[in-house]
């Protein structure tokens, strides 16, 4: 994943743009080296969907594959009210 500064995505707003869209790549933008946004490409998908379905078909969610399990089977069948 490309990461910008929010100067240099401004001023190349244009060329992420066409990356995003063109190239289906994931951007993120932020300041001092920490990401605060992604930009994804719109899911071709059919209009008027939630936006559960929305996220469901982009890749938003794409970087947890590579995010560690931290919680155990166990951990999610407990109830917690």
């Amino acid at each position: 994943m490309r990461h910008y500064s929010t100067t240099e995505a401004r001023k190349h707003f244009s060329a992420i743009i066409e990356q995003v869209h063109y190239l289906k790549v994931i951007v993120s933008v932020g300041r001092h080296g920490e990401s605060e946004v992604l930009i994804v490409p719109k899911p071709e998908i059919d209009k008027d969907l939630p936006i559960s379905a929305i996220n469901a078909a982009s890749r938003s969610f794409d970087f947890l594959e590579e995010e560690p399990d931290i919680y155990s089977l166990n951990d999610l069948r407990k109830r917690y009210v």
